[in-house]
């Protein structure tokens, strides 16, 4: 008879331990309507977790301000006056290294707008092609259906294409 309370105990513990862990999402659809679910909502709405307890994770850090009593922030404002006591040469490496450090961060950050700088004038020269070629040439309006453009349209984009090219291709 124990040994069936037992297993009733476990099954109970076990079944309402899984659902007082659950998440909870609040989110609206496209017409609007407010949804709740334990399943999380599609990828391209804002949802939010309700229904959970936040819990901060510990950083393995002391805390910025002491929790106890008064002799311990004594103790910590003595810690904090003291200069920090360094070699010579260890100071000198560590100056080296985030120097080379900053270097290297520049010259990514140099390469990187180069390449931006490439892409764009590639893709404005595409542009101005389209619109130097001749033919028709439209534009999507806000339905998703083709404008196309009039002689002063087609004028107006050439010379924002020129603009754009002289921009990033030089």
């Amino acid at each position: 008879m124990k040994s069936i309370y037992l297993v009733l105990w476990l099954a109970m513990l076990t079944i309402f331990s899984s659902s007082s862990q659950a998440e909870i999402y609040k989110w609206k659809d496209k017409d609007g309507v407010t949804r709740y679910s334990d399943t999380p909502p599609p990828s391209n709405t804002k949802s939010e977790n309700i229904g959970t307890k936040k819990v901060v994770k510990s950083t393995g850090k002391e805390p910025l301000s002491p929790v106890t009593n008064a002799p311990v922030v004594q103790q910590s404002k003595q810690i904090v006056l003291e200069p920090p006591r360094q070699d010579p040469e260890e100071t000198a490496a560590e100056q080296r290294q985030r120097t080379a450090e900053a270097e290297k961060n520049n010259k990514q950050e140099k390469e990187s707008q180069a390449k931006l700088k490439a892409e764009n004038c590639k893709a404005a020269r595409a542009n101005f092609a389209s619109y130097a070629q001749g033919g028709r040439v439209y534009k999507m309006n806000e339905k998703g259906e083709r404008e196309y453009l009039d002689d002063a349209g087609l004028k107006q984009g050439a010379d924002k294409a020129r603009a754009e090219v002289s921009q990033y291709c030089s």
